[in-house]
């Protein structure tokens, strides 16, 4: 039940002055001309008005004063602001966040939670008052601000109707920044951000909020959800290759169900069945799925759950595969054992080894030529390169002192890595902050090259692609680290082996929705289309190789068209924060446990302006009732 109070409730002091006011002008007697009459029979009231001696006469019934006296409450209580606990919002600046996560799209709330959360945002819109605004954010992977401050309910309607969920996690402290700078100084009121969200995300409990007043708005009542929680493709050392793919059940009852494995060998064609597999899992069971006898294959293979529940954008992956292939891969160096051990330990490759560049080298077709500690050539064909401890003038990086005063040789003594990217295919699998270095070269990486390890002082190793020559450059000796006996190190070299002489299939992965995708676009080719599971196409202007392709969205196959050019990627969603779709009951915002609810968010509605209104309506028939002599 919802109880008046008075945000000014100082101000009906002003009845007492304002009403004794009127009161006292009615108390007054009227003092009268005398005239002469031939008679006062017919003044009978004006003789007795005139017998009385006291200035001060009797308050009589008068609907005048009755009048005046109801215009001055209502007046009085307007300037009050009376105000009632009601449903919506009625600040003046409102700042409301939608996660549009993949979580977001299970259909426990119908038809889904984003579309439920997409009603009470436009609720609180429709209830806002004259003056009042609203700004509304959307929170995936990245931050949008779909509409700007407004108080146009037209245009946020058209903007929150216009809004679709994205197959990717949610960053909701980047949204929650960007929502308190843009309320920061707006006025002297703490400013409202109003979260519509499932929680899915982490606890945001170091995030310095201020004296913002926040609301979580849970969407969710439960989740019914099996996933594909994890799917890659794999080369052993023997040159073999497997298809890894993890599956969970996030719901509480048990759920059978058949996972089927499809290979497409022909770009664009449906999938034929490869296999089916019955899978059963109790509550908050996961499962890894080995597919061993994959040798053979080369194309798209695609992992399908066919079950019926709440979230479908991880009911499916894809990776790729190719053939094995012979590699013609040459060795220029004074020698290294562990390198040249890694090197054969693949069976693809035929490897040829020497102490400098050959006098032919030009002329002859390598797949990847490996530079240990020896310059190359300063016009390099097109191909893979991996250059270790040197550099290239087509290279993807110059050398550089670190913060450490170099040694006599230019290197910095016994440096530190702090962090590598994982998600690049040449360093997957490996465990690179581990790595003990006794001096290195830090990196200067050119505008179209990218650091993959981190030292304290700059880039240890870089990759690029430019011009059609593809390049893993290391600024250290192998032989002054402990890099070769780490296990990781004949995976990094069968990860350079892969990747500097690619396929031309596709991705030998799948990617992440919501991450950058880099396409190498051969020579010669200056635009080329994208077109995104859904049909979307974007038209890119090809100005440097490799290509970063950021609206990867959405979960699914990706194709990639130019001139005499032609090739695909996958994404996939591959998040189990996201398939738990079970909805949290309080997320930790600025250190404050926010209990979620499901109701539309109560705040002050005033009401002074229909009291302001019946005041005029009063003063008017006053003014009737004066001149009619009601």
């Amino acid at each position: 039940m919802s109880i008046m109070s008075l945000l000014s409730p100082l101000s009906l002091i002003l009845i007492i002055p304002l009403g004794g006011i009127i009161v006292f002008l009615y108390l007054l007697k009227l003092r009268r001309k005398e005239q002469m009459v031939s008679s006062t029979l017919l003044w009978q009231d004006a003789v007795a008005d005139l017998q009385a001696d006291a200035p001060f006469q009797k308050l009589k019934k008068n609907l005048l004063l009755f009048l005046q006296l109801l215009a001055v409450i209502l007046l009085t209580m307007a300037i009050a602001r009376p105000i009632v606990r009601a449903k919506g919002i009625s600040e003046n600046k409102i700042v409301v966040i939608l996660d549009s996560s993949a979580s977001m799209q299970s259909t426990d709330v119908k038809p889904s939670r984003f579309e439920s959360a997409k009603v009470h945002a436009m609720e609180i819109a429709n209830k806002m008052g004259p003056r009042d605004t609203m700004l509304v954010i959307t929170a995936s992977t990245k931050t949008q601000v779909v509409q700007s401050f407004t108080s146009d309910k037209k245009s946020l309607d058209s903007a929150v109707s216009a809004l679709k969920p994205c197959d990717t996690s949610c960053n909701m402290r980047q949204a929650l920044v960007l929502a308190l700078s843009l309320v920061a100084g707006t006025g002297s009121a703490p400013p409202r951000i109003v979260i519509f969200s499932d929680g899915r995300f982490g606890s945001l409990h170091d995030l310095p909020v201020g004296k913002a007043r926040l609301d979580f708005i849970k969407i969710g009542t439960g989740s019914d959800n099996v996933a594909i929680t994890g799917i890659d493709s794999r080369k052993n050392l023997s040159g073999g290759q497997q298809v890894f793919i993890g599956i969970r059940n996030f719901s509480r009852q048990t759920r059978t169900f058949n996972l089927e494995i499809y290979i497409d060998n022909e770009k664009g064609k449906q999938g034929n069945l490869f296999d089916i597999l019955e899978e059963t899992l109790g509550p908050g069971e996961m499962k890894q799925e080995i597919i061993g006898n994959t040798s053979h294959l080369s194309g798209r293979i695609t992992a399908k759950l066919d079950i019926p529940d709440d979230l479908g954008a991880d009911n499916s992956g894809s990776v790729y595969l190719a053939k094995p292939r012979n590699m013609n891969v040459l060795l220029v160096s004074r020698g290294n054992i562990f390198l040249q051990n890694a090197l054969n330990l693949d069976p693809r490759t035929s490897l040829t080894r020497a102490q400098s560049v050959p006098a032919d080298f030009g002329r002859q077709s390598y797949d990847m030529v490996v530079f240990d500690g020896i310059k190359p050539p300063s016009k390099l064909p097109p191909g893979g390169y991996l250059l270790i401890n040197t550099i290239a003038d087509q290279g993807p990086a110059g050398a550089r002192f670190g913060d450490h005063a170099p040694s006599s040789k230019g290197n910095s003594p016994r440096p530190t890595i702090i962090d590598a990217d994982q998600h690049h295919p040449i360093t997957r699998y490996v465990d690179f902050t581990s790595i003990r270095l006794a001096e290195a070269n830090y990196l200067s990486a050119k505008p179209w090259a990218r650091s993959i390890v981190e030292g304290e002082s700059g880039p240890l190793a870089v990759v690029g692609t430019n011009n059609g020559r593809r390049f893993v450059q290391l600024g250290f000796d192998l032989l002054k680290s402990d890099f070769p006996l780490h296990v990781g190190f004949p995976i990094f070299i069968s990860n350079c082996l892969e990747w500097l002489a690619p396929s031309q299939i596709g991705g030998s992965a799948g990617s992440r929705t919501g991450q950058p995708v880099y396409i190498d676009v051969p020579p010669g080719i200056d635009r080329i289309a994208i077109t995104g599971p859904d049909g979307s196409k974007h038209y890119v202007d090809v100005s440097q190789t490799p290509v970063v392709f950021n609206d990867t969205d959405r979960a699914g196959i990706y194709r990639v068209t130019g001139k005499n050019f032609s090739r695909e990627f996958a994404c996939n969603l591959a998040s189990p924060a996201e398939s738990d779709t079970y909805p949290r009951e309080a997320v930790d915002i600025g250190g404050r446990q926010l209990a979620s609810s499901s109701k539309p968010v109560e705040t002050n509605r005033e009401y002074y302006w229909p009291l302001a209104l019946i005041a005029l309506a009063v003063m008017a028939f006053e003014w009737y009732a004066y001149h009619r002599r009601l």
